[in-house]
């Protein structure tokens, strides 16, 4: 992940047309979670499941798409890569019970916690409850994705190896 920031000449490009296809799917997964958590909101269990249907959406994105600072791409088509489906599908399993979980935790939390989580300045606004709700779903997001791509880089590199290396010969002389 971090060799292809000293090695300038290898790093992979990514096109302009790349860059806004990948733009307009942010901003169409922004709007669709931003209408999803309007429309289950006000449901039970609403929040967290609105939370899991765009986690999921950002992680493939982030997971298999290039981004600033992380420019490898993982095509679904790629037999490696597909061998470490099911992996990653585990690994996403696991890390969407612990946004569920944290998310219920947080929301169980809120009753017991002083008002000034909840206000600012005497407006409810409720800056540090919603930011501190974001910022750790955004963090376990972040690591989710920088393990499932080191995973498939791994993959990659094992299979890169595999095909340059040379068989060794069990003629004799």
């Amino acid at each position: 992940m971090f060799e292809q920031q000293d090695d300038r000449e290898r790093a992979p490009q990514v096109s302009r047309a790349m860059t806004l296809g990948i733009l307009a799917a942010y901003l169409v997964g922004a709007f669709g979670g931003l209408c999803l958590f309007i429309v289950l909101g006000e449901r039970a269990f609403g929040i967290q499941i609105a939370s899991a249907i765009t986690y999921t959406y950002f992680v493939f994105w982030y997971v298999f798409f290039p981004t600033r600072g992380l420019l490898d791409k993982y095509s679904l088509r790629n037999e490696k890569v597909q061998r470490q489906i099911p992996l990653l599908l585990l690994i996403h399993s696991v890390f969407l019970i612990l946004i569920f979980v944290g998310e219920t935790v947080w929301f169980s939390m809120k009753p017991h916690l002083p008002s000034y989580w909840f206000t600012e300045h005497g407006k409810p606004v409720g800056p540090l409850y919603v930011f501190g709700v974001i910022g750790s779903v955004t963090v376990v997001l972040f690591i989710e994705v920088l393990i499932s791509r080191r995973i498939l880089s791994r993959s990659l590199r094992e299979s890169l190896n595999e095909s340059t290396s040379v068989p060794l010969s069990t003629d004799k002389l």
